[in-house]
């Protein structure tokens, strides 16, 4: 996985962090008042495990994390990340928790993540996603997929119109739209039809390590 990086004491743009060869990687809180999720290419194969929880990263996520096709976690949880989910997120068909929790990510929660086959806990509470369709609804009835916080009308425990009004009259677009639309493990890329369940491996899936092993150090970088 390759990412990028630039530090300065007030401000940090997180650039390039590369692990062609290991299961995880776990990037730990760290003291600076912002971190800029940029860019994600070079994605090893036998990534299982993504923890980028409470580190202030900023930005839009990239369409390339869809290529963690083997990862079963997949945590951001508790930054300031923003723009829609990407419908790349489709192809990580192994994933069994995916928190996108406290952050500040709107619009549609794609009910082609929602019929992702292992889920087993789907956090997306306290952002601004307005609109969840019928395979999201069987997920938060399972209570597998928690939206409590957001902007989405008739669910209860969501946050106020004159909120979630002041976010979207100034929130900004992700640079490179149309990649937000692009699946690549899909023929074609853009195909609007969602990915069902019995369209997805369904090879056993490796079990989370890094939560039961995840120690809190600051700037340290756990691979």
């Amino acid at each position: 996985m390759c990412f990028s990086s630039t530090t300065t004491n007030s401000h940090s743009t997180f650039q390039k962090i590369s692990a062609p060869h290991l299961p995880f990687i776990s990037l730990l809180p760290t003291t600076s008042s912002a971190v800029a999720f940029q860019e994600v290419s070079a994605v090893p194969e036998n990534l299982l495990e993504v923890l980028f929880l409470n580190n202030e990263l900023e930005g839009c996520l990239p369409y390339e994390i869809g290529k963690l096709n083997k990862a079963v976690v997949f945590d951001v949880g508790g930054n300031k990340l923003t723009g829609p989910i990407p419908h790349s997120f489709a192809c990580l068909e192994k994933m069994d928790r995916l928190n996108l929790a406290v952050n500040e990510f709107y619009g549609p929660v794609p009910e082609m993540v929602c019929d992702l086959p292992r889920l087993t806990n789907l956090s997306l509470s306290h952002n601004y996603f307005t609109q969840v369709g019928p395979m999201c609804m069987k997920l938060i009835k399972k209570k597998i997929l928690d939206v409590r916080m957001n902007c989405i009308l008739g669910l209860p425990g969501q946050r106020s119109a004159a909120e979630c009004a002041k976010f979207f009259s100034k929130h900004k677009p992700c640079p490179n739209a149309r990649s937000l639309s692009y699946i690549p493990c899909r023929k074609g890329g853009f195909s609007r039809s969602s990915l069902t369940s019995d369209q997805q491996s369904m090879a056993p899936a490796a079990a989370p390590i890094t939560y039961d092993a995840l120690i809190p150090r600051k700037h340290k970088l756990l691979l």
